[in-house]
């Protein structure tokens, strides 16, 4: 669907537009969350646009829907102009912060692909992608139970001839092709978006004293949700050791390196040539060159314009490729679910439901773990916390996505907690684009559980680069559907885990999605509480009231 206009530029400009936006989005019926939040981007956005125009200029508007992706275009001759150069358009108070650069930087890497701006041969072109991670949500979960439904028709209601035509000619080769794609995808998705990452920031202490206070914290926390990942996993030792090889573990026995030390792994880390990472898919060797690079490009300055609007437009490029292919999400879903439903027994479900129950312990730890740390550090009371937080929490939980709750738990930040805007202006969309404490627990504990279903023993050795690629994944993960079960990918091409393996936990991959969000986004309050309540910017007494 495709709706267009042009607005002659005078006095009722914005308010003319803006009626034929709000009137287009409801035609296409997006959702009131998205909608609101698109209308006030496209509103300040249209400002903008007149400010740096000509009189005589027409402001072009083009609303699209294609392939599930509502997107607002905007059109219109005049002066190029840096929208990170306007705080106000970002919600952000140069007076308020030391760092407004690095803020704004954040601000607009938290939006991602959503928000592109170019200027070509005279003209301002802007693009506004309107969030769709609720319904694509919907679609998986409803995937998902029909999945099982079918799964048991298969096995149960259908002749086993014909069941096995389905499962044979139908589902199997779609759950191939998709498999490899993600395969096809995993490692420029990876390797671009952490060096785009990394550029943004040069070093911590563009961010001052705030900032390197905030990414401390964050850090700590990402360091405690893999360790309590290893020791809660160690502890339980979910499902039975190679419990997918249906007992035959002698027909999946991989051949390691002679040497497996914790030194040796630290020092292969570092790849003696440029090429060998990705001629030879060495996950960790690419991780480095990626982090590696971008944290040069950030230190060059002006310098790097040109080769980081590349790698910037290179990693818009294979973000759209992914998100083309997660399109396919809950297809796979069903074709996924289908195939296990079909061909395991109970018992295999018993093994799933234990690796689940694992990481929905570890997700209870770490929410314990926060609420120490504001009682230990910030002498605050945790229940007034959580209790305060419900309504963040729950929108997280519910659009299964960091970015698209920020403007909810920023509000909730200023109105409930009292915390300053000085800092939560900085620190909801830092950890909405870094601190993802959930997703690290997710590939800790179900990395080792896809390990231990295949039959693959992981040594102590191993799990120092495990650690290693979690963090940096966290660190510079784009923030999109489908992002964790990619990063997966990574996670089990270090433990020597064939990436078929992803198919065991596909289908309940949207629950525990939600699961982690809503923990990524407690981790984001609760250290924008700790930090603004030692640097003196908390309102106390609204946070008791």
């Amino acid at each position: 669907m495709n709706y267009k206009e042009v607005f002659p530029l005078d006095n009722y400009t914005i308010e003319r537009s803006m009626t034929f936006i709000q009137e287009s989005l409801s035609k296409l019926h997006v959702g009131k969350r998205e909608k609101i939040k698109t209308e006030l981007l496209c509103e300040e956005t249209i400002a903008q646009l007149i400010a740096n125009a000509p009189t005589d200029s027409t402001l072009q508007v083009q609303i699209k829907k294609g392939l599930g992706q509502t997107s607002v275009n905007l059109k219109m001759n005049g002066e190029e102009f840096d929208i990170s150069s306007d705080a106000s358009l970002l919600g952000i108070d140069p007076d308020e912060t030391e760092s407004t650069d690095a803020i704004r930087s954040i601000v607009l890497m938290s939006f991602g692909d959503n928000y592109k701006q170019t200027h070509e041969k005279g003209q301002n072109k802007v693009r506004i992608v309107v969030d769709g991670a609720k319904q694509s949500l919907y679609f998986t979960l409803f995937a998902l139970v029909l999945g099982v439904a079918f799964g048991l028709a298969l096995k149960y209601l259908i002749p086993e001839m014909a069941s096995d035509v389905i499962c044979n000619y139908l589902l199997v080769p779609f759950k191939t092709v998709f498999m490899n794609a993600l395969k096809m995808i995993i490692a420029p998705v990876v390797f671009l978006s952490i060096i785009t990452s990394f550029s943004q920031y040069g070093s911590i202490s563009e961010f001052g004293k705030l900032g390197a206070k905030v990414m401390g914290f964050y850090f700590f926390t990402t360091i405690c949700a893999v360790l309590l990942g290893y020791a809660v996993f160690h502890v339980i030792q979910p499902g039975e050791f190679g419990f997918a090889l249906g007992g035959n573990i002698e027909s999946f026995e991989i051949a390691l390196d002679a040497d497996t030390s914790v030194l040796n792994t630290l020092i292969n880390i570092v790849p003696s040539n440029f090429l060998s990472p990705f001629l030879e898919s060495d996950t960790l060797q690419l991780m480095f060159l990626a982090a590696i690079c971008g944290v040069a490009l950030g230190m060059i300055g002006e310098h790097a314009t040109i080769l980081r609007d590349i790698f910037v437009s290179l990693n818009s490029l294979f973000l759209t490729i992914t998100r083309l292919i997660t399109k396919a999400m809950p297809l796979a879903v069903f074709c996924s679910m289908s195939i296990l439903v079909r061909t395991v027994n109970t018992s295999t479900f018993g093994h799933l439901v234990s690796g689940v129950g694992t990481q929905l312990i570890t997700v209870v730890l770490m929410m314990t773990t926060y609420g120490l740390i504001i009682l230990l550090v910030a002498r605050l009371n945790p229940l007034t916390f959580f209790k305060k937080i419900k309504e963040g929490r729950l929108t997280s939980f519910t659009l299964s996505s960091s970015s698209a709750a920020m403007p909810t738990n920023m509000k909730i930040c200023t109105d409930k907690l009292g915390i300053s805007p000085k800092v939560c202006n900085f620190s909801i969309p830092l950890g909405a684009t870094v601190n993802m404490d959930g997703t690290c627990i997710f590939l800790s504990v179900m990395g080792l559980f896809l390990a231990r279903a295949y039959g693959i023993d992981v040594t102590a050795s191993q799990l120092l680069p495990l650690a290693f690629t979690i963090i940096l994944l966290s660190l510079g993960a784009p923030g999109i559907p489908g992002i964790g079960i990619i990063c997966m990918g990574i996670v089990l091409n270090v433990l020597n885990v064939p990436l078929d393996a992803i198919s065991l936990i596909i289908g309940i991959n949207p629950l525990i999605d939600m699961v982690d969000t809503a923990n990524n986004t407690t981790g984001d309050m609760a250290i924008s509480l700790v930090v603004a309540k030692l640097e003196k910017l908390l309102n106390v007494e609204k946070f008791n009231s």
